[in-house]
Protein backbone atom coordinates (compact mmCIF):
# COMPACT_ATOMS: atom_id res chain seq x y z
CA UNK A 1 0.00 0.00 0.00
CA UNK A 2 1.34 3.47 -0.92
CA UNK A 3 2.24 6.07 1.67
CA UNK A 4 -0.48 8.37 0.34
CA UNK A 5 -3.12 5.63 0.68
CA UNK A 6 -2.06 4.79 4.25
CA UNK A 7 -2.16 8.48 5.17
CA UNK A 8 -5.61 8.82 3.62
CA UNK A 9 -6.98 5.91 5.64
CA UNK A 10 -5.40 7.27 8.82
CA UNK A 11 -6.86 10.70 8.16
CA UNK A 12 -10.31 9.28 7.51
CA UNK A 13 -10.19 7.27 10.72
CA UNK A 14 -9.17 10.39 12.63
CA UNK A 15 -12.01 12.36 11.05
CA UNK A 16 -14.50 9.68 12.10
CA UNK A 17 -13.15 9.78 15.64
CA UNK A 18 -13.23 13.56 15.83
CA UNK A 19 -16.71 13.76 14.36
CA UNK A 20 -18.05 11.31 16.91
CA UNK A 21 -16.44 13.17 19.80
CA UNK A 22 -17.22 16.78 18.92
CA UNK A 23 -19.27 19.67 17.64
CA UNK A 24 -22.82 18.45 17.10
CA UNK A 25 -24.47 20.08 20.07
CA UNK A 26 -27.93 18.75 19.17
CA UNK A 27 -26.96 15.42 20.72
CA UNK A 28 -25.22 16.94 23.74
CA UNK A 29 -26.81 15.91 27.02
CA UNK A 30 -25.81 17.87 30.11
CA UNK A 31 -25.01 16.00 33.28
CA UNK A 32 -26.42 17.16 36.60
CA UNK A 33 -22.94 18.38 37.54
CA UNK A 34 -22.71 20.41 34.36
CA UNK A 35 -26.13 21.98 34.97
CA UNK A 36 -25.08 23.06 38.45
CA UNK A 37 -21.85 24.46 37.06
CA UNK A 38 -23.73 26.36 34.37
CA UNK A 39 -26.02 28.02 36.93
CA UNK A 40 -22.99 29.01 38.96
CA UNK A 41 -21.30 30.52 35.90
CA UNK A 42 -24.48 32.34 34.91
CA UNK A 43 -24.76 34.05 38.28
CA UNK A 44 -21.15 35.25 38.21
CA UNK A 45 -20.77 36.18 34.54
CA UNK A 46 -24.05 37.41 33.03
CA UNK A 47 -25.24 40.04 35.59
CA UNK A 48 -21.89 41.83 35.69
CA UNK A 49 -21.48 41.83 31.90
CA UNK A 50 -25.02 43.17 31.56
CA UNK A 51 -24.27 46.02 33.98
CA UNK A 52 -21.12 46.92 32.04
CA UNK A 53 -22.95 46.97 28.73
CA UNK A 54 -25.83 48.97 30.23
CA UNK A 55 -23.34 51.66 31.29
CA UNK A 56 -21.83 51.56 27.81
CA UNK A 57 -25.25 52.08 26.27
CA UNK A 58 -26.10 54.97 28.60
CA UNK A 59 -22.82 56.72 27.82
CA UNK A 60 -23.40 56.21 24.10
CA UNK A 61 -26.93 57.67 23.92
CA UNK A 62 -26.87 60.38 26.58
CA UNK A 63 -25.96 62.98 23.96
CA UNK A 64 -29.58 62.69 22.79
CA UNK A 65 -30.83 63.56 26.26
CA UNK A 66 -28.25 66.37 26.44
CA UNK A 67 -29.78 67.80 23.28
CA UNK A 68 -33.15 68.00 25.03
CA UNK A 69 -31.39 69.95 27.81
CA UNK A 70 -30.23 72.65 25.33
CA UNK A 71 -26.79 71.16 24.76
CA UNK A 72 -26.77 72.37 21.12
CA UNK A 73 -27.68 75.92 22.05
CA UNK A 74 -25.15 76.24 24.86
CA UNK A 75 -22.12 75.30 22.72
CA UNK A 76 -23.51 76.83 19.52
CA UNK A 77 -24.02 73.68 17.44
CA UNK A 78 -25.98 73.61 14.18
CA UNK A 79 -28.18 70.63 13.32
CA UNK A 80 -25.60 69.37 10.83
CA UNK A 81 -22.79 69.68 13.37
CA UNK A 82 -24.81 67.69 15.89
CA UNK A 83 -25.38 64.94 13.29
CA UNK A 84 -21.65 64.84 12.52
CA UNK A 85 -20.88 64.51 16.23
CA UNK A 86 -23.21 61.51 16.40
CA UNK A 87 -21.51 59.84 13.46
CA UNK A 88 -17.96 60.58 14.64
CA UNK A 89 -18.56 58.40 17.71
CA UNK A 90 -19.11 55.32 15.54
CA UNK A 91 -15.98 56.03 13.52
CA UNK A 92 -13.99 55.23 16.66
CA UNK A 93 -15.93 51.97 16.96
CA UNK A 94 -15.09 50.94 13.41
CA UNK A 95 -11.37 51.63 13.84
CA UNK A 96 -10.69 50.00 17.21
CA UNK A 97 -12.99 46.94 17.42
CA UNK A 98 -10.52 44.51 15.84
CA UNK A 99 -7.31 45.79 17.52
CA UNK A 100 -9.10 45.73 20.87
CA UNK A 101 -10.09 42.08 20.54
CA UNK A 102 -6.59 41.14 19.42
CA UNK A 103 -5.29 42.78 22.61
CA UNK A 104 -7.91 40.88 24.62
CA UNK A 105 -6.42 37.57 23.48
CA UNK A 106 -3.19 38.41 25.28
CA UNK A 107 -4.42 40.66 28.13
CA UNK A 108 -6.71 39.50 30.94
CA UNK A 109 -10.36 40.56 30.42
CA UNK A 110 -10.48 41.97 33.96
CA UNK A 111 -7.58 44.29 33.09
CA UNK A 112 -8.37 45.18 29.48
CA UNK A 113 -12.14 45.72 29.74
CA UNK A 114 -11.90 47.59 33.03
CA UNK A 115 -9.15 49.86 31.70
CA UNK A 116 -11.20 50.71 28.63
CA UNK A 117 -14.11 51.63 30.89
CA UNK A 118 -11.98 53.87 33.11
CA UNK A 119 -10.66 55.76 30.08
CA UNK A 120 -14.02 56.24 28.36
CA UNK A 121 -15.61 57.23 31.69
CA UNK A 122 -12.99 59.97 32.06
CA UNK A 123 -13.60 61.11 28.48
CA UNK A 124 -17.35 61.23 29.14
CA UNK A 125 -16.76 63.40 32.20
CA UNK A 126 -14.49 65.76 30.24
CA UNK A 127 -17.19 66.09 27.59
CA UNK A 128 -19.20 68.10 30.10
CA UNK A 129 -16.73 70.94 29.57
CA UNK A 130 -16.65 70.92 25.75
CA UNK A 131 -16.89 74.51 24.52
CA UNK A 132 -17.38 74.10 20.76
CA UNK A 133 -17.90 71.76 17.83
CA UNK A 134 -14.19 70.95 17.37
CA UNK A 135 -13.72 69.87 20.98
CA UNK A 136 -16.92 67.83 20.87
CA UNK A 137 -15.81 66.01 17.70
CA UNK A 138 -12.48 65.01 19.25
CA UNK A 139 -14.10 63.81 22.48
CA UNK A 140 -16.86 61.88 20.68
CA UNK A 141 -14.26 60.13 18.53
CA UNK A 142 -12.17 59.17 21.58
CA UNK A 143 -15.29 58.02 23.42
CA UNK A 144 -16.19 55.67 20.57
CA UNK A 145 -12.58 54.51 20.26
CA UNK A 146 -12.29 53.30 23.85
CA UNK A 147 -15.89 52.21 24.30
CA UNK A 148 -15.70 50.09 21.15
CA UNK A 149 -13.77 47.29 22.85
CA UNK A 150 -16.50 46.38 25.34
CA UNK A 151 -19.16 44.81 23.10
CA UNK A 152 -16.95 42.59 20.87
CA UNK A 153 -14.76 41.87 23.90
CA UNK A 154 -17.64 40.55 25.97
CA UNK A 155 -18.99 38.51 23.05
CA UNK A 156 -15.60 36.80 22.71
CA UNK A 157 -15.32 36.52 26.51
CA UNK A 158 -18.63 34.64 26.69
CA UNK A 159 -17.35 32.05 24.21
CA UNK A 160 -14.65 31.25 26.78
CA UNK A 161 -17.32 30.21 29.28
CA UNK A 162 -20.22 28.78 27.25
CA UNK A 163 -20.69 26.05 24.66
CA UNK A 164 -22.25 26.70 21.27
CA UNK A 165 -25.64 25.42 22.43
CA UNK A 166 -25.64 27.89 25.33
CA UNK A 167 -24.35 31.08 23.72
CA UNK A 168 -27.34 32.62 21.99
CA UNK A 169 -29.40 32.75 25.18
CA UNK A 170 -26.51 34.26 27.20
CA UNK A 171 -25.58 36.77 24.49
CA UNK A 172 -29.24 37.77 24.31
CA UNK A 173 -29.42 38.28 28.08
CA UNK A 174 -26.32 40.44 27.96
CA UNK A 175 -27.50 42.35 24.89
CA UNK A 176 -30.89 42.98 26.49
CA UNK A 177 -29.11 45.24 28.96
CA UNK A 178 -29.37 47.91 26.26
CA UNK A 179 -33.15 47.51 26.27
CA UNK A 180 -33.30 47.87 30.04
CA UNK A 181 -31.10 50.96 29.81
CA UNK A 182 -33.31 52.38 27.09
CA UNK A 183 -36.40 51.86 29.20
CA UNK A 184 -35.09 53.90 32.13
CA UNK A 185 -32.65 56.17 30.32
CA UNK A 186 -35.17 58.95 29.82
CA UNK A 187 -36.27 58.96 33.45
CA UNK A 188 -32.68 58.95 34.73
CA UNK A 189 -31.67 61.72 32.35
CA UNK A 190 -34.70 63.79 33.38
CA UNK A 191 -33.76 63.50 37.04
CA UNK A 192 -30.12 64.42 36.39
CA UNK A 193 -30.81 67.37 34.08
CA UNK A 194 -33.04 68.85 36.78
CA UNK A 195 -29.76 69.69 38.55
CA UNK A 196 -29.48 72.54 36.04
CA UNK A 197 -27.88 75.56 37.72
CA UNK A 198 -26.26 73.67 40.60
CA UNK A 199 -22.65 74.88 41.00
CA UNK A 200 -23.20 76.96 37.86
CA UNK A 201 -23.38 73.87 35.65
CA UNK A 202 -25.97 73.18 32.97
CA UNK A 203 -28.22 70.13 33.21
CA UNK A 204 -26.49 68.45 30.25
CA UNK A 205 -23.14 68.95 31.97
CA UNK A 206 -24.42 67.14 35.04
CA UNK A 207 -25.61 64.35 32.75
CA UNK A 208 -22.16 63.80 31.26
CA UNK A 209 -20.41 64.15 34.63
CA UNK A 210 -22.63 61.71 36.53
CA UNK A 211 -22.66 59.13 33.73
CA UNK A 212 -18.87 59.38 33.39
CA UNK A 213 -18.11 59.17 37.12
CA UNK A 214 -20.53 56.26 37.51
CA UNK A 215 -18.72 54.38 34.72
CA UNK A 216 -15.30 54.95 36.31
CA UNK A 217 -16.64 53.86 39.71
CA UNK A 218 -18.02 50.58 38.38
CA UNK A 219 -14.89 50.00 36.25
CA UNK A 220 -12.63 50.20 39.30
CA UNK A 221 -14.65 47.45 40.97
CA UNK A 222 -14.70 45.38 37.77
CA UNK A 223 -10.92 44.95 38.00
CA UNK A 224 -11.68 42.63 40.91
CA UNK A 225 -15.13 41.35 39.95
CA UNK A 226 -14.55 40.21 36.35
CA UNK A 227 -13.47 36.56 36.33
CA UNK A 228 -10.94 36.02 33.57
CA UNK A 229 -11.23 32.33 32.71
CA UNK A 230 -12.42 29.13 34.35
CA UNK A 231 -8.92 27.88 35.14
CA UNK A 232 -8.23 30.95 37.31
CA UNK A 233 -11.69 31.46 38.84
CA UNK A 234 -11.35 31.38 42.64
CA UNK A 235 -15.10 30.72 43.03
CA UNK A 236 -14.85 27.36 41.24
CA UNK A 237 -13.64 24.17 42.88
CA UNK A 238 -10.86 22.19 41.20
CA UNK A 239 -13.41 19.67 39.88
CA UNK A 240 -15.60 22.48 38.54
CA UNK A 241 -12.61 24.10 36.82
CA UNK A 242 -11.76 20.82 35.13
CA UNK A 243 -15.36 20.32 34.03
CA UNK A 244 -15.61 23.89 32.73
CA UNK A 245 -12.44 23.46 30.67
CA UNK A 246 -13.22 19.94 29.44
CA UNK A 247 -16.72 20.74 28.25
CA UNK A 248 -15.46 23.60 26.08
CA UNK A 249 -12.64 21.44 24.74
CA UNK A 250 -15.13 18.72 23.88
CA UNK A 251 -17.54 21.23 22.33
CA UNK A 252 -14.77 22.66 20.13
CA UNK A 253 -13.59 19.24 19.07
CA UNK A 254 -10.32 18.91 17.20
CA UNK A 255 -10.28 22.62 16.37
CA UNK A 256 -10.24 23.77 20.02
CA UNK A 257 -7.30 26.12 20.67
CA UNK A 258 -6.72 28.72 23.36
CA UNK A 259 -3.29 30.15 22.54
CA UNK A 260 -2.49 33.30 20.59
CA UNK A 261 -2.09 32.33 16.94
CA UNK A 262 -1.10 34.82 14.24
CA UNK A 263 -2.16 32.35 11.56
CA UNK A 264 -5.72 32.33 12.91
CA UNK A 265 -5.82 36.13 12.74
CA UNK A 266 -4.80 35.99 9.08
CA UNK A 267 -7.42 33.28 8.50
CA UNK A 268 -10.10 35.53 9.98
CA UNK A 269 -9.37 38.27 7.43
CA UNK A 270 -9.44 35.69 4.61
CA UNK A 271 -12.64 33.91 5.68
CA UNK A 272 -15.54 34.65 3.32
CA UNK A 273 -18.24 33.66 5.82
CA UNK A 274 -17.11 36.38 8.25
CA UNK A 275 -17.63 39.02 5.57
CA UNK A 276 -21.10 37.65 4.82
CA UNK A 277 -22.01 37.91 8.51
CA UNK A 278 -20.57 41.45 8.52
CA UNK A 279 -22.90 42.52 5.74
CA UNK A 280 -25.93 40.93 7.44
CA UNK A 281 -25.00 42.82 10.65
CA UNK A 282 -24.59 46.09 8.76
CA UNK A 283 -27.93 45.77 6.98
CA UNK A 284 -29.74 45.22 10.29
CA UNK A 285 -28.28 48.10 12.35
CA UNK A 286 -31.25 49.84 14.03
CA UNK A 287 -32.04 51.25 17.46
CA UNK A 288 -33.28 48.79 20.09
CA UNK A 289 -36.91 48.63 21.10
CA UNK A 290 -38.53 47.60 24.35
CA UNK A 291 -40.52 44.69 22.94
CA UNK A 292 -37.30 43.42 21.40
CA UNK A 293 -36.16 42.32 24.86
CA UNK A 294 -38.94 39.73 25.05
CA UNK A 295 -38.49 38.40 21.53
CA UNK A 296 -34.72 38.41 21.99
CA UNK A 297 -34.86 35.96 24.90
CA UNK A 298 -37.60 33.77 23.38
CA UNK A 299 -35.85 33.45 20.02
CA UNK A 300 -32.53 32.70 21.72
CA UNK A 301 -34.08 29.97 23.85
CA UNK A 302 -35.60 28.21 20.85
CA UNK A 303 -32.46 28.70 18.78
CA UNK A 304 -30.25 27.12 21.45
CA UNK A 305 -32.77 24.36 22.11
CA UNK A 306 -32.96 23.24 18.48
CA UNK A 307 -29.35 24.09 17.61
CA UNK A 308 -30.06 26.15 14.49
CA UNK A 309 -29.67 29.88 13.82
CA UNK A 310 -30.63 30.77 10.25
CA UNK A 311 -34.38 29.91 10.39
CA UNK A 312 -34.86 32.15 13.43
CA UNK A 313 -32.73 34.90 11.93
CA UNK A 314 -34.78 34.84 8.73
CA UNK A 315 -38.04 34.92 10.69
CA UNK A 316 -36.89 37.95 12.67
CA UNK A 317 -35.80 39.82 9.56
CA UNK A 318 -39.12 39.10 7.85
CA UNK A 319 -41.00 40.44 10.89
CA UNK A 320 -38.94 43.65 10.80
CA UNK A 321 -39.59 43.96 7.05
CA UNK A 322 -43.34 43.86 7.78
CA UNK A 323 -42.89 46.68 10.29
CA UNK A 324 -40.89 48.89 7.94
CA UNK A 325 -43.38 48.22 5.13
CA UNK A 326 -46.10 49.69 7.35
CA UNK A 327 -43.97 52.70 8.28
CA UNK A 328 -43.49 53.76 4.64
CA UNK A 329 -47.25 53.78 3.97
CA UNK A 330 -48.17 57.40 3.13
CA UNK A 331 -50.43 59.21 5.61
CA UNK A 332 -50.51 56.31 8.07
CA UNK A 333 -52.01 57.25 11.43
CA UNK A 334 -49.94 57.63 14.58
CA UNK A 335 -51.48 54.45 16.00
CA UNK A 336 -50.50 52.47 12.90
CA UNK A 337 -46.95 53.83 12.98
CA UNK A 338 -46.64 53.02 16.66
CA UNK A 339 -47.75 49.45 15.93
CA UNK A 340 -45.19 49.24 13.13
CA UNK A 341 -42.38 50.34 15.47
CA UNK A 342 -43.41 47.62 17.92
CA UNK A 343 -43.32 45.03 15.12
CA UNK A 344 -39.85 46.19 14.08
CA UNK A 345 -38.68 45.89 17.68
CA UNK A 346 -39.99 42.35 17.90
CA UNK A 347 -38.11 41.37 14.78
CA UNK A 348 -34.89 43.32 14.50
CA UNK A 349 -33.69 43.25 18.11
CA UNK A 350 -33.22 39.48 18.07
CA UNK A 351 -31.15 39.55 14.90
CA UNK A 352 -28.04 40.97 16.58
CA UNK A 353 -27.37 38.24 19.19
CA UNK A 354 -28.54 35.51 16.82
CA UNK A 355 -26.19 36.66 14.04
CA UNK A 356 -23.30 37.04 16.49
CA UNK A 357 -23.93 33.58 17.90
CA UNK A 358 -24.13 32.05 14.43
CA UNK A 359 -20.76 33.58 13.63
CA UNK A 360 -19.02 32.47 16.85
CA UNK A 361 -20.46 28.95 16.42
CA UNK A 362 -18.67 28.70 13.08
CA UNK A 363 -15.23 30.02 14.01
CA UNK A 364 -12.64 27.77 15.67
CA UNK A 365 -9.68 28.97 17.68
CA UNK A 366 -9.59 31.87 20.11
CA UNK A 367 -7.60 34.18 17.86
CA UNK A 368 -9.84 33.75 14.84
CA UNK A 369 -13.03 33.94 16.92
CA UNK A 370 -11.86 37.13 18.66
CA UNK A 371 -10.88 38.86 15.41
CA UNK A 372 -13.90 37.61 13.44
CA UNK A 373 -16.33 38.83 16.11
CA UNK A 374 -14.65 42.24 16.24
CA UNK A 375 -14.66 42.51 12.43
CA UNK A 376 -18.39 41.92 12.33
CA UNK A 377 -19.23 44.38 15.12
CA UNK A 378 -16.86 46.98 13.68
CA UNK A 379 -18.55 46.73 10.29
CA UNK A 380 -21.99 46.91 11.87
CA UNK A 381 -21.10 50.17 13.59
CA UNK A 382 -20.64 51.83 10.21
CA UNK A 383 -24.44 51.91 10.32
CA UNK A 384 -24.19 54.36 13.21
CA UNK A 385 -22.18 56.74 11.03
CA UNK A 386 -24.59 56.44 8.11
CA UNK A 387 -27.90 56.47 10.04
CA UNK A 388 -27.18 59.94 11.46
CA UNK A 389 -27.21 61.19 7.86
CA UNK A 390 -30.29 59.19 6.80
CA UNK A 391 -32.63 60.14 9.65
CA UNK A 392 -32.39 63.92 9.50
CA UNK A 393 -34.68 66.36 11.36
CA UNK A 394 -35.76 67.82 8.02
CA UNK A 395 -37.43 64.46 7.16
CA UNK A 396 -39.44 64.38 10.40
CA UNK A 397 -41.93 63.06 11.28
CA UNK A 398 -42.28 60.55 8.42
CA UNK A 399 -38.56 59.82 7.88
CA UNK A 400 -39.56 58.22 4.60
CA UNK A 401 -36.02 58.10 3.21
CA UNK A 402 -34.56 56.38 6.26
CA UNK A 403 -37.38 53.87 6.59
CA UNK A 404 -37.31 53.04 2.87
CA UNK A 405 -33.58 52.39 2.94
CA UNK A 406 -33.93 50.25 6.09
CA UNK A 407 -36.69 48.24 4.40
CA UNK A 408 -34.60 47.70 1.27
CA UNK A 409 -31.52 46.64 3.21
CA UNK A 410 -33.57 44.21 5.30
CA UNK A 411 -34.70 42.51 2.09
CA UNK A 412 -31.06 42.27 1.02
CA UNK A 413 -30.25 40.79 4.45
CA UNK A 414 -32.76 37.99 3.82
CA UNK A 415 -31.04 37.14 0.55
CA UNK A 416 -27.57 37.18 2.10
CA UNK A 417 -28.71 35.01 5.03
CA UNK A 418 -30.10 32.40 2.63
CA UNK A 419 -26.84 32.44 0.65
CA UNK A 420 -24.82 31.97 3.84
CA UNK A 421 -27.02 29.05 4.87
CA UNK A 422 -26.49 27.21 1.59
CA UNK A 423 -22.76 27.91 1.50
CA UNK A 424 -22.31 26.44 4.98
CA UNK A 425 -24.62 23.52 4.21
CA UNK A 426 -22.69 22.73 1.04
CA UNK A 427 -19.36 22.86 2.88
CA UNK A 428 -20.70 20.48 5.55
CA UNK A 429 -21.72 18.07 2.79
CA UNK A 430 -18.24 18.18 1.24
CA UNK A 431 -16.62 17.61 4.64
CA UNK A 432 -18.69 14.48 5.24
CA UNK A 433 -18.44 13.09 1.70
CA UNK A 434 -14.76 13.78 0.98
CA UNK A 435 -12.84 14.84 4.12
CA UNK A 436 -9.50 14.07 2.42
CA UNK A 437 -9.79 17.27 0.40
CA UNK A 438 -9.66 19.36 3.57
CA UNK A 439 -6.77 17.38 5.07
CA UNK A 440 -4.66 17.15 1.93
CA UNK A 441 -1.42 19.08 2.12
CA UNK A 442 -1.70 19.81 5.82
CA UNK A 443 1.48 18.74 7.58
CA UNK A 444 1.13 20.99 10.61
CA UNK A 445 -0.76 20.47 13.84
CA UNK A 446 -4.49 20.07 13.26
CA UNK A 447 -5.22 23.39 14.98
CA UNK A 448 -3.74 24.99 11.85
CA UNK A 449 -6.95 24.05 10.01
CA UNK A 450 -9.33 25.40 12.67
CA UNK A 451 -12.93 25.35 11.45
CA UNK A 452 -11.70 24.18 8.04
CA UNK A 453 -10.97 20.77 9.54
CA UNK A 454 -13.48 18.14 8.30
CA UNK A 455 -14.42 17.27 11.89
CA UNK A 456 -15.77 20.79 12.39
CA UNK A 457 -19.38 20.83 11.18
CA UNK A 458 -20.77 24.31 10.62
CA UNK A 459 -23.86 25.39 12.51
CA UNK A 460 -26.85 26.20 10.30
Amino acid sequence: MSTYSRNSIDNLEKVDEFTKNSSNFLTNIESSEEKRLLKKIDLRIIPLDTVLYTLSFLDRVNIGNAKLANFERDINLTNDEYDWALGRFFLGYVIFDVPSNIALIKIKPSVWISTLMVVWGIIMTIMAFAKNFSELMVLRFLLGLFESGLFPGVIFYLTKWYKKSERNYRISLFFSGATIAGAFNGLLAYAITNLDGKFNLHGWQWLFIIDGVMTVFVALFSYFLVSDYAETASWLTEDEKKLAIDRLRHDGGHSHTTHFDKHQIVQAFKDTKIYIFMFVSQLLSTPPFILGCISCIVVAKFSDCYGVRSPYLLLCILVSIAGYAILVIPNASVAVKYTAVCIIGLGVFSTVPTTLTWLTDNLAGDSKRAVGTAMMISWGNIGGVISAQLYKPIDAPAYKTGHSIALSLSVVAVIITIIQYYLLKRTNKYKLENPEIFLKGSNRDATYLGDSHPSFIYSL
